[in-house]
C-alpha cells in the first residue's frame, strides 16, 4: 500500500494534517518534497514488498516525482522507480511518456510551472482533487481533503441522484461538492501561476484495431499469456500470499492461476452469510481441494459488522450501494491475519461479456422499446436495478425540483453510445470498463483491503487485458449467449467443469432478510423520522414503506434500496456533519 498527496501554498502542518487522515494506506513515514512552496507527500508499507519497489518520491533542483502503486516499462516489463519516471518525463514529455508505461498507480509529477496527476490506464488506484480559494490539493483518498481546514464540507446534489441510479457515483464527480475523482485513463495538469486546470485521456478504447482474426486458438494463448504474465509479475518477491476464492469462474481462474505458478501454499478465502443462506461454498472448496490451497471459509453475520459499519462506510469515502463492500471489509480484516497481498477475480465481466449485455443486446437488435431521445441511456441505467425506477418515489419533492435526468444522468452515457469506431457490444463493454470498473469495482475492493493494509491485485482489469478485450472479435466474448466463451475456453483444462458450466449467480447479501431481523432495529436508528425530516433528502413516506417492508407498494428489491438508503445517511453523518465514527 501506499500515500499519495500534495497540497500547493500548504504547510508542512497541512500535508500532516491530511496524511492522518489516510495513513492507514502507507505507515512507512512520510517523504515530502517541496518546490517553490508547494509540497507533494509520499509514504508507503514496507510490508508490501511488489509495490514498495517502485513507490515513493524523487526530488531534485526543478522537479518532483512521486509514485503510489506499481508502475513497468511495456518494452522491458521491468519496474520504473520515480527516478526513471524522471528520466522518462525529460527524455519524451508527459503524452510520449504514458505510452511507455504501465502498472497499477497514481502519479504526481511537479516542475516549475504545472503539476501533473495520472491515474492509470483501467482504475485500479484512485487520485482525488481539489480546487479551493487558495490551495489546489489532491489525495488518493477523498477523506484526505476533508481534513483540511479550508475545506468547508458540501452535499453534491448531482452525485445524490448518480448514486441512487448507478449504485455509485461515475466519473469526475464525488459526493463532496468541489472534490472531483480523476478518471481512469486520463491526467490532470494544473498551472501554477494561473490556477487553471484542465484534464485530458490518454488511454483511448475507441482507438484499439478490431482484429477480424477469427482464430479462437489464438485468443485463448493471448487471454491466457495476459493473466498469467500479471499474476507472475504480481508474484515476485512474495511469500504468503492470499486469493478471494467465491467459487464462481473469475475468482477460481485466479486462485487456480496464483496456485500453480507460486512457490508456496496459498491462502483462499470464502465467505458466506450461515448456512440458512444460499453460497457457493461448495464450489469454491472443489477449487480450493484441487489445487491444495490453505482453504478459509469465514461466516459474516450482522452481530459481527453492526458495531463498526460507520467505519466501514468511512473507508468506502463516497457511498456505494453494493451490499457486498461490508462483507469484504470483514473478510480483508481476516485475512490481513494470514497473509501481506490478496488477489481477485474483479474486473472480468467489464472486459469479457459478463451479465446485463444480453438484454440491452436484444433491446438493440429487435427493438420493442419506444425509440425517443436518449432510450438507449435510460435503458442501460434501468439495467442496473438499483433506484434510477423510483428516484421519484424515494426522494424530496424539493431535491426533485433540481434534478434534470438528461444532464445529471444520461448525459454521462451518450458519448458511449454516440461512438462510431464500436459496435454495440463494444460499447456496452467500454461503459463497464470506465464507469462500473473503474468507479466500482475497483475502487471498493481497494478501499476495504486497503482499510486494512492489503494491496488488491486484478489480474482481468489491466491495460494489457483491456487492449486485448477490445481488439478480441466479438463473438469469442459472448457467443451464442454463452458470456465469458472466451475465458472458459482459455482455462477449461484447469478449472471443474462444474463451476465452468454453471450460470453466474453472483454474491447474494441477504440485506432482505437481515432488515426483518438481525438488523432490524439498526435500519430504525438511522433511518428514523426525525433525521429523515430533517435532512430533507427523503420522501418519510416511501422511507416508512422500506422501513415496514411494504413490496406491495410497487418498491422494487426492497432490501437493497433499503441498503443503499442507510449506507447514504451514514455517509451524510459522517461527512457532511462530522459525526465521529
Amino acid at each position: 500500500m501506499a500515500v499519495l498527496l500534495g497540497i500547493t501554498n500548504g504547510s508542512t502542518q497541512d500535508v500532516q494534517q491530511v496524511y492522518k487522515r489516510v495513513q492507514h494506506r502507507g505507515k512507512d513515514g512520510l517523504k515530502t518534497g517541496a518546490l517553490h512552496q508547494h509540497f507533494i507527500a509520499s509514504a508507503k508499507n514496507e510490508t508490501d514488498l511488489t509495490i514498495q519497489q517502485s513507490s515513493g518520491l524523487f526530488q531534485d533542483k526543478n522537479l518532483i516525482v512521486a509514485i503510489a502503486g506499481a508502475i513497468t516499462s511495456k518494452e522491458e516489463y521491468r519496474p520504473l522507480s520515480p527516478e526513471d519516471i524522471a528520466e522518462l518525463y525529460r527524455k519524451h514529455g508527459l503524452d510520449e511518456m504514458l505510452h511507455l508505461i504501465q502498472g497499477a498507480y497514481v502519479l504526481a509529477i511537479l516542475n516549475e510551472q504545472q503539476l501533473h496527476l495520472v491515474r492509470d490506464a483501467t482504475g485500479q488506484r484512485t487520485i482525488y482533487y481539489h480546487q479551493g480559494a487558495t490551495q489546489f490539493s489532491f489525495c488518493i483518498e477523498p477523506k484526505g481533503i476533508h481534513a483540511l481546514p479550508s475545506f468547508s464540507p458540501e452535499l453534491n446534489i448531482k452525485a445524490i441522484f448518480q448514486y441512487f441510479s448507478y449504485s455509485f457515483i461515475p466519473m469526475h464527480e464525488t459526493m463532496l461538492k468541489g472534490i472531483k475523482e480523476l478518471p481512469a485513463g486520463y491526467y490532470l495538469t494544473h498551472h501554477l501561476r494561473s490556477k487553471q486546470t484542465t484534464t485530458k485521456r490518454f488511454f483511448q478504447l475507441e482507438t484499439f484495431d478490431k482484429h477480424h482474426l477469427e482464430d479462437l486458438d489464438y485468443w485463448v494463448d493471448r487471454v491466457r499469456r495476459n493473466v498469467q504474465q500479471e499474476v507472475d509479475d504480481k508474484l515476485k518477491g512474495q511469500e504468503d500470499v492470499g486469493v478471494f476464492l467465491s467459487g464462481g469462474l473469475d475468482s477460481s481462474i485466479v486462485a487456480a492461476q496464483v496456485a500453480q505458478r507460486h512457490h508456496k501454499k496459498v491462502h483462499t478465502f470464502s465467505i458466506h452469510f450461515g448456512k440458512q443462506y444460499l453460497n457457493e461454498l461448495a464450489y469454491a472448496k472443489m477449487l480450493a481441494e484441487r489445487y491444495n490451497t490453505v482453504h478459509h471459509e469465514v461466516e459474516i453475520r450482522p452481530k459481527d459488522f453492526i458495531p463498526h459499519i460507520r467505519k466501514t462506510i468511512w473507508h468506502l469515502d463516497d457511498p456505494i450501494g453494493d451490499p457486498i463492500t461490508i462483507p469484504n471489509f470483514e473478510l480483508a480484516k481476516y485475512a490481513s491475519n494470514y497473509v501481506p497481498v490478496i488477489f481477485n477475480g474483479e474486473g472480468s465481466d467489464p472486459c469479457f461479456g459478463g451479465p446485463k449485455n444480453i438484454p440491452m443486446l436484444l433491446g438493440h437488435w429487435y427493438g420493442g422499446v419506444q425509440r425517443t431521445k436518449n432510450f438507449r441511456e435510460k435503458a442501460y441505467l434501468a439495467s442496473y436495478k438499483r433506484g434510477y425506477k423510483h428516484l421519484q418515489q424515494l426522494l424530496s419533492p424539493e431535491l426533485l425540483a433540481q434534478f434534470d435526468e438528461e444532464e445529471h444522468l444520461e448525459s454521462i452515457l451518450v458519448p458511449f453510445f454516440a461512438e462510431p469506431k464500436l459496435n454495440f457490444l463494444d460499447k456496452l463493454m467500454s461503459i463497464n470498463i470506465r464507469l462500473k470498473g473503474a468507479h466500482l469495482i475497483l475502487p471498493k475492493v481497494e478501499r476495504m483491503l486497503g482499510a486494512a493494509a492489503l494491496p488488491a491485485i486484478a489480474p482481468f482489469f489491466t491495460e494489457e487485458i483491456v487492449r486485448t478485450s477490445m481488439e478480441m472479435p466479438s463473438n469469442f466474448k459472448l457467443h451464442k449467449g454463452i458470456e465469458k466463451y472466451i475465458l472458459k475456453k482459455a482455462f477449461s483444462s484447469e478449472i471443474p467443469p462444474d463451476i465452468i458450466n454453471r450460470p453466474k449467480s453472483g454474491m447474494r447479501v441477504p440485506v432482505r432478510y437481515w432488515f426483518q431481523g438481525e438488523m432490524r432495529r439498526y435500519k430504525h436508528k438511522i433511518l428514523n423520522p426525525k433525521t429523515i425530516k430533517k435532512t430533507g433528502i427523503f420522501n418519510p413516506a416511501t422511507i416508512k414503506d422500506l422501513l415496514k417492508y411494504r413490496p406491495e407498494r410497487g418498491l422494487e428489491r426492497h432490501g437493497l434500496l433499503t441498503w443503499m438508503v442507510m449506507t447514504f445517511e451514514i455517509w451524510r453523518q459522517l461527512f457532511i456533519e462530522k459525526q465521529d465514527i
